[in-house]
């Protein structure tokens, strides 16, 4: 995982941590500490890059600065949420991969995320999560 670092230096610490390694870089955007870090570290012992936000200001300036290859998001962020969060990360970087996750049904949030991001429903397991990266990452259709 990389270093929790002030605001200000966290992207430019994330992407010399990028330039190191050609793994899959994952993103994971979650305002509950306890969460983000559950879901970093085990993202991380699968052998994912993996750098954390926890809100979509602080994911807008990582994915300005840095190619990230999935985003793992909540929905609800707080000032602004991971619906806006995606469609400005894909405007920026297209090829991105995006998976969704939110204590509340997809249906709840309407139409305000891409039909093609995936949905992981609050509580998941992790090996869950795991595997939806896993297919984000290599471009596989989602069940």
């Amino acid at each position: 995982m990389i270093p929790i670092a002030p605001f200000w230096s966290r992207a430019s610490q994330a992407g010399s941590a990028l330039a190191e390694t050609d793994a899959t870089r994952v993103l994971v955007v979650e305002d509950d500490l306890m969460v983000d870090a559950a879901a970093a570290e085990a993202l991380e012992d699968t052998g994912f890059v993996v750098l954390v936000a926890a809100s979509a200001e602080e994911a807008a300036v990582i994915l300005s600065q840095a190619m990230i290859d999935v985003l793992f998001t909540d929905i609800t962020l707080g000032r602004r949420d991971g619906c806006d969060l995606i469609h400005r990360a894909l405007e920026a970087q297209p090829d991105l991969s995006v998976i969704l996750n939110s204590g509340h049904s997809r249906r709840c949030h309407g139409n305000r995320s891409p039909a093609e991001a995936a949905f992981l429903a609050k509580p998941y397991r992790l090996p869950r999560m795991i595997e939806e990266v896993h297919r984000a990452a290599h471009g596989r259709s989602f069940p």
